[in-house]
């Protein structure tokens, strides 16, 4: 395996082993009756010092894709592929995505069951009771972009299938910000209902997870405008699949949340795999030219 995989390889590693950790916290670290946190919980504890662990690990390993000088490479021409079961992984998150803003539309419907957007957490089901969920507007504005901006990655992932003989097709630069822009206004409308949550170990993970979700589509970007890099690109991506793996465990509020996650986290480290692949093809494809002359 290439040394340029190390990087997805440990984000994948590290967020398994985040999930389980924040499994144990959930199920351990807080109070049966009122859902405070129990000081000293060693999982809450390991857990901290593994994500501080991870953030060093994934910037270390970052260092080995490669670097790039102005103008960096550009999407979708320096992430396609002909490799059809690489796509899936981009395609899956992508499609985890539209069912996250269809999810949003429907409960701000009321057309889910209250079991499925119900938590487990007394604290979050209070503050629900209260009337600091997401409102219906706010959800029904949350559904509405992040279904516009799954719909906007399907074209860039269509530029990255590459078939022999064909041209590459390349989406206008500007839809590749849609994700950012339905990220940033679902983190000000979630920190609105965590704020208030006087436990900052329930949803401080979450928080991170949008955060660097937002970063991370936002590197993405910036390789659709010639100015990407792939380590910085690679650092959050990878940060990304931690976070929301660990988010995941949190059993959040919201279905349309844990598949945002899930998607979100899918199709970041999609790119990222596309990328360290066309990287090792032009170089298998440059020593095959070379090879014969010398």
């Amino acid at each position: 395996m290439d040394k340029r995989y190390a990087l997805p390889l440990t984000a994948a590693l590290g967020g398994a082993a985040a999930c389980v950790l924040r499994l144990l916290q959930n199920h351990t670290g807080y109070e049966a009756d009122t859902g405070l946190p129990i000081p000293g919980n060693f999982a809450a504890l390991a857990l901290a010092v593994l994500l501080i662990g991870l953030a060093a690990a994934l910037a270390l390993t970052a260092q080995l894709l490669p670097a790039e000088e102005e103008p960096g490479p550009i999407l979708p021409r320096d992430f396609s592929t002909e490799n059809a079961g690489l796509l899936t992984i981009p395609m899956c998150g992508v499609f985890l995505l539209a069912l996250s803003g269809l999810s949003d539309l429907a409960e701000s419907a009321s057309l889910l069951p209250e079991g499925l957007v119900s938590s487990r957490h007394v604290i979050y089901s209070i503050l629900r009771a209260g009337g600091l969920g997401f409102s219906l507007r706010g959800q029904t504005l949350l559904g509405v972009l992040t279904l516009a901006a799954a719909v906007s990655l399907f074209p860039v992932l269509a530029g990255c299938r590459r078939r022999e003989g064909g041209p590459t097709r390349k989406a206008p630069s500007v839809i590749t910000l849609i994700p950012v822009a339905a990220l940033v206004v679902r983190l000000v409308l979630t920190y609105r209902i965590d704020s208030v949550n006087p436990s900052l170990t329930m949803y401080y993970v979450e928080l991170l997870a949008l955060v660097f979700m937002t970063l991370g589509f936002y590197r993405l970007s910036s390789f659709a405008f010639q100015a990407g890099r792939t380590r910085r690109f690679g650092f959050y991506a990878a940060a990304s699949l931690v976070l929301c793996a660990a988010s995941l465990a949190d059993g959040s509020a919201y279905l349309s949340s844990l598949l945002l996650y899930a998607g979100g986290a899918l199709t970041l480290m999609g790119f990222l795999l596309l990328r360290v692949a066309n990287e090792l093809e032009a170089e298998k494809d440059d020593g095959t030219i070379i090879g014969p002359a010398g």
